[in-house]
């Protein structure tokens, strides 16, 4: 039998590229090459799975055909929630591929893809023809009992397919979220098959969220061996230094303030008189790198990890407890080794010199930011008179950089209050106070500094270093945001080149419109990423030419290397130590962006998944909201108290038929005109919402 099929595919083959061009339905094609009846059948089914592996092409009404290798093209496949995907292609070309074509492509696959001659929708359509490289991306699903056999429906985004789990299924449960291994599907008429690599737990549990999260994301749940080993021979520093190496500041009104739940410290502020209404303030880094040296296992784990991961109920440390909770963290009274910057600045904010040190300094008090912002709102309290100073000297450096063009955003986060059982009983806005703002404006300022002194003073030496770059967003993105500001009846024109006072200028306009926070969000999505590098291309939202991190060490792997680097820099350094961090910056810049972006992922994951839980309960209940975004298939609103956004389906919309207006950002409807757009307030319904599929569901009322 499959000395025949062979033959069968052969004579296919031959026939076809002999007749290029000719289409031939089956039973055609069959007459032609003399198929006996009795072998129809298997013809047939060789055929198919021809097609299937794109060495034919099949057509409608089942025409065959050689393919037209003009019309293919290679890209990567992403699909949606309703099973339906895009080929995004090296030319940034953009073609759709309908549920029914995307054969047995995954999410993000890179797959070889047909053109089709003709398309009923506004982008260009085609099939996938063939597989040629499964993703690297993990691959979650929730497991189904049927007929005695296990599946797994995959997490959307996904094509609406079933995987059979094949191997031990012993202890597998129904509901349980898996994550699968060795994934196999050659033909699509088939189930895939998969085995369970690991089980993350049910998500119909809410107290299983946090382990699911870190199992999807594949964050530690622990420091190895060799790290805790190495960790706990660190020795307690011996501050009797007498080398002048550092510059005790240990008399120095310095003090703390952070988040009243933080439990490490890594920075300090000071603040000084320097004469002729000059101020001398302080930033003091804790010196993580004191403790963890180059290549020990600390910092390969720790640049391995590259940030630390924050969640309503735990932090993913980059750094083992004993360094981020103690050697490293600024306790009050404690002695500590920092870095410090220390900046010379006139009574209007103006920096006319900085020193950069290492330190030692004695953290008088330890500030929530709510205790000192009671301080400023009070007048008096511990240390009130040097709180005012700052407070005051922070906003003439904001009032300075905003100035120049800098730009502010101040969208607010979603807070949640836990209750027992992993479901909030509260979801609250964060509140940016002035202490907030306070201690921003001096990190800023910190950073730049450092930044400033290796590009700018010692340029000449070509010093390797890594840099916090902002690049100006694409012109398409600021056309983007013009147009819909239009068309919420905003009358900014867009200028011919954008700068950062020109989105200073929108924001500034928004502050006190009820829909501030989503002009926020549209304008911080037209924004490039900010990211790290090797390079000094500067910090578009910042208008900073130089900007670097270097004040959180203990969370942020880039700001460990800037510290040792700063090190180097501040001794003679040799050609051996340029050479190796030359080759080695622009690998860590590259990992600590990806880093930065994989927890971000995580952290908004999680978010979202609480959200939900929190609106479980809340079915059927009436909120205020204001559109966030317009699509053919419906809306999405965000509930303004609680910072959730949802989606309101055109199917139901039952008051009228709704036409999608990409260009104004609109549903019309086609009989009573009523509109939907960007911006509109409503009144939404919670109507379904699904821990599974991230979804939740609103109804539209008047």
């Amino acid at each position: 039998m499959a000395k025949k099929a062979t033959e069968f595919e052969q004579q296919i083959l031959q026939f076809l590229r002999q007749n290029k061009g000719l289409s031939l339905k089956q039973r055609k094609l069959a007459n032609k090459l003399g198929v006996p009846a009795s072998k129809y059948p298997l013809f047939k089914q060789i055929l198919r799975r021809m097609a299937e592996e794109g060495n034919i092409e099949r057509g409608s009404h089942n025409n065959y055909r050689i393919p037209d290798p003009s019309r293919n093209v290679t890209g990567l496949i992403s699909f949606t929630s309703k099973g339906f995907a895009f080929l995004g292609t090296p030319s940034g070309e953009e073609i759709f591929i309908g549920s029914y074509d995307t054969g047995t492509a995954l999410n993000h696959d890179t797959v070889l893809v047909e053109r089709y001659k003709k398309q009923s929708g506004k982008l260009p359509e085609g099939k996938v023809l063939k597989v040629l490289k499964r993703s690297d991306e993990p691959i979650f699903g929730t497991l189904k009992k049927e007929m005695g056999r296990w599946f797994a429906l995959p997490e959307s985004p996904s094509p609406p397919i079933k995987i059979e789990i094949v191997g031990d299924t012993e202890k597998l449960r129904n509901e349980q979220l898996i994550e699968l291994g060795n994934l196999q599907w050659d033909q699509a008429q088939l189930p895939p098959q998969a085995e369970v690599k690991q089980i993350l737990g049910i998500l119909e549990e809410p107290r299983d969220d946090l382990m699911i999260i870190k199992k999807m994301f594949r964050l530690p749940d622990s420091f190895p061996r060799r790290v805790i080993e190495e960790t706990e021979r660190l020795g307690e520093p011996d501050f009797r230094d007498t080398t002048g190496y550092r510059l005790d500041l240990r008399d120095k009104e310095v003090f703390t303030i952070d988040p009243e739940e933080a439990r490490d410290f890594d920075d300090a502020v000071s603040l000084e008189t320097a004469g002729n209404g000059r101020w001398l303030l302080g930033v003091h880094i804790a010196d993580v790198s004191h403790f963890v040296s180059a290549a020990s296992q600390i910092d390969r784990e720790a640049r391995q990890r590259g940030t630390s991961v924050y969640f309503t109920e735990a932090v993913i440390p980059m750094l083992p407890e004993r360094l981020s909770n103690d050697l490293c963290s600024l306790k009050p009274n404690q002695d500590r080794y920092t870095f410090s910057v220390l900046m010379t600045l006139t009574a209007e904010g103006e920096v006319e010199e900085y020193r950069i040190t290492p330190s030692m300094i004695r953290s008088r008090y330890r500030f929530s930011y709510k205790e000192a912002q009671k301080i400023l709102d009070d007048g008096e309290g511990v240390h009130h008179e040097t709180l005012q100073r700052l407070n005051s000297l922070s906003k003439k450096l904001s009032e300075r950089r905003k100035q120049a063009g800098s730009i502010d955003f101040d969208l607010p986060e979603a807070i949640f209050t836990l209750q027992a059982n992993g479901i909030p009983s509260d979801v609250r806005a964060s509140e940016r106070l002035e202490t907030n703002r306070l201690i921003e404006e001096f990190m800023l300022l910190a950073n730049r500094s450092v930044a400033e002194w290796i590009a700018q003073k010692r340029r000449k030496e070509q010093l390797p270093f890594i840099y916090r770059v902002h690049e100006p967003p694409k012109e398409e993105a600021v056309n983007g945001l013009y147009d819909i500001l239009g068309r919420l009846g905003m009358s900014h024109k867009r200028p011919r080149h954008f700068t950062p006072r020109d989105m200073s200028k929108i924001l500034l306009s928004i502050q006190h419109l009820p829909y501030k926070n989503f002009i926020e969000k549209i304008s911080l999505r037209s924004m490039s990423k900010a990211i790290y590098s090797q390079l000094p291309l500067g910090h578009f939202g910042l208008a900073f030419r130089h900007y670097t991190h270097f004040t959180s060490p203990i969370r942020r792997y880039p700001d460990l290397l800037v510290h040792r680097l700063l090190k180097l820099y501040l001794r003679e350094i040799s050609e051996e130590d340029k050479k190796f961090y030359r080759r080695s910056v622009p690998r860590t810049a590259k990992l600590s962006s990806e880093n930065e972006i994989h927890a971000v992922e995580a952290e908004r994951e999680y978010a979202k998944i609480k959200q939900i839980r929190f609106l479980a309960d809340k079915v059927g209940k009436w909120y205020k909201g204001i559109i966030t975004g317009v699509l053919e298939f419906g809306f999405f609103v965000e509930i303004s108290d609680f910072m959730i956004e949802g989606l309101v389906h055109v199917r139901t919309l039952n008051d009228d038929y709704y036409i999608f207006d990409e260009k104004n950002h609109t549903l019309r409807g086609k009989k009573n005109e009523r509109k939907f757009q960007l911006g509109d307030p409503v009144n939404v319904m919670v109507a379904k919402v699904s821990v599974k599929d991230r979804r939740i569901d609103f109804l539209w009322g008047e």
